[in-house]
């Protein structure tokens, strides 16, 4: 158990630090150019990883679907993510986002029997509570000095298109837990890497803009690497832990960001930014 909580400790700093870069890395590019560059960074980080556990030997049968259609679950997910951006202010974005743990953590207790605690019961009532409280002025502009702030209507499909991310990656992050009996760490993460890019390049060529060829580009990709190697110890950590516990503990990395945010940057801690997040993607 101490482990697998280090494992997962591993994957908050990293995270934690990937999103306090990503900002600044993703000023002036459209969030799919940022998801696309992230995944390929991730699936650079997952191959290499697989290569060093396995060598060039490939895993094989229903566990490869499995894990390739996790991938597909949260590729879409984050492609939701990336089109409610585009109608509602990175905020609520950011806020709605987190109701995802909601889901993971109930289908944990129904599907894997896992037991419903007292601190369990509280944490999702906070996180429920968090979200209200939040999603209104001042919470809602706490996160992103370029968020809207305009009084325009938000319109009704995106808040469908966020409850969509919500159950997407919700479902995702509870599947995670299952592939780990037929997959290891390396595996379920290389799997995971290769079909969210796909999911990722898609949207992008259906979309656009074309991804362009600069240093922040690069540097993109970097931060996509370190969320790889950050999601190796996630599933290591997972591997041995409740999906309920995991996938709670593994959003501390916001604690990260914003800490990081306050110190290097010297931005004021205010309430509403202890409580969100300042990526602009999902993880």
């Amino acid at each position: 158990m101490i482990a697998s909580l280090g494992y997962v400790a591993v994957y908050v700093v990293l995270v934690g630090i990937a999103s306090f870069i990503e900002s600044p890395v993703g000023a002036r590019l459209g969030a799919l150019q940022l998801n696309v560059l992230i995944r390929i960074g991730s699936l650079a980080a997952g191959v290499a990883a697989l290569i060093a556990v396995h060598g060039l030997a490939l895993p094989s049968g229903p566990a490869v679907l499995a894990g390739l259609g996790i991938g597909l679950i949260t590729g879409v997910g984050s492609i939701c993510y990336c089109l409610a951006l585009d109608s509602m202010p990175v905020s609520l974005v950011v806020t709605f986002s987190n109701l995802y743990i909601v889901i993971t953590i109930l289908l944990g207790v129904v599907v894997l029997g896992e037991p419903l605690t007292a601190l369990k019961v509280a944490g999702l009532a906070c996180t429920l509570v968090g979200v209200l409280v939040l999603a209104h002025p001042p919470g809602r502009f706490g996160v992103h000095s370029q968020a809207r702030t305009d009084s325009k209507a938000i319109p009704f499909r995106a808040f469908i298109v966020m409850a969509v991310y919500i159950v997407l990656i919700g479902v995702g992050a509870f599947l995670e837990k299952p592939a780990l009996k037929g997959l290891d760490a390396t595996q379920l993460n290389g799997l995971q890497s290769l079909a969210m890019t796909v999911v990722a390049a898609v949207a992008l060529a259906v979309e656009g803009p074309r991804l362009p060829m600069t240093k922040r580009a690069l540097a993109g990709i970097g931060v996509g690497a370190m969320i790889g190697v950050a999601s190796v110890f996630y599933f290591l950590g997972l591997r041995d832990l409740p999906v309920s516990i995991a996938a709670a503990s593994s959003n501390a990395y916001i604690v990260v960001t914003v800490l990081l945010s306050t110190i290097a940057l010297r931005q004021p801690l205010t309430r509403t930014r202890a409580g969100l997040s300042l990526s602009r993607l999902p993880v």
